[in-house]
């Protein structure tokens, strides 16, 4: 299905998966949130494709709610062109640990982190050459936006560096740019070893500690299309568009 980029200097990608989407309600009861039907495709398999698309040859995805029909789904990633490890996580391990206890499949390389359950039309080699050029511990992507009614907000300076995060419904601040965490993040290991493989937040442990440590932690603000498929109501309503053509999953892979 794919038409594989040049070939990128990243190429290991962890989609984090393990989460139970409970604000999905009913959906998710048999199936996983990533694992939800998007018509031609699932969730995640938009993910999948679109990392094989850019030029990422290994995908690990970390497991804990009905964590086989991932396996039989999705199988060894050959379909997709591109080879995936399933990371299993007995006791559910946050968006830190999860990473953390997967890094026996990383080779002590940089590596893309990805929400299962966004989708967006990033263009991967220029967050990770931005990353590159910054010299960056770690970059987050982020959409510019100043909704803090529906999300909590990151905050950072004229020259992207990450300076804190708001929360949902808290007061906007004067002087700083604020946007939104799309869910895509350039890890070099050295900012891996913030974290460990227990139940943690990479915001508190790798990001808030970065920061209170004075690091390089850059945000990449994006100007493209993102999608939290984020609730029930809102998932029915993007079916709805992608079967009427409103919405073309192919923009979100091929960009």
């Amino acid at each position: 299905m794919n038409t594989r980029k040049n070939p990128l200097p990243l190429k290991t990608a962890m989609i984090l998966a393990a989460g139970y989407g409970t604000r999905m309600k009913n959906l998710t009861r048999h199936t996983p949130k990533p694992l939800l039907s998007l018509g031609k495709m699932r969730i995640i398999e938009v993910a999948i494709y679109k990392l094989a698309a850019q030029g990422i040859e290994r995908v690990v995805i970390n497991l804990h709610y009905k964590a086989e029909q991932f396996r039989q789904i999705l199988g060894d990633g050959r379909r997709y062109g591109v080879e995936i490890i399933y990371s299993e996580e007995t006791e559910i391990l946050g968006s830190g640990g999860g990473i953390a206890n997967a890094e026996i499949y990383f080779q002590d390389e940089t590596i893309l982190a990805v929400n299962a359950d966004v989708l967006c039309n990033l263009d991967i080699r220029k967050l990770y050459n931005y990353h590159c050029e910054q010299k960056a511990l770690v970059t987050m992507n982020v959409l510019p936006s100043i909704n803090n009614d529906d999300y909590g907000l990151v905050r950072y300076n004229d020259q992207n560096r990450l300076l804190g995060f708001n929360l949902t419904g808290q007061d906007l601040p004067d002087a700083n740019n604020t946007g939104i965490f799309t869910g895509h993040q350039i890890l070099s290991p050295k900012a891996r070893a913030y974290l460990k493989a227990e139940n943690q937040s990479i915001i508190t442990h790798l990001y808030k500690a970065a920061i209170g440590r004075e690091e390089n932690v850059q945000v990449h603000p994006f100007e493209g299309q993102w999608i939290d498929v984020g609730t029930e109501e809102f998932y029915h309503r993007f079916v709805a568009a992608i079967k009427s053509g409103e919405i073309n999953l192919d923009s979100f892979i091929y960009s």
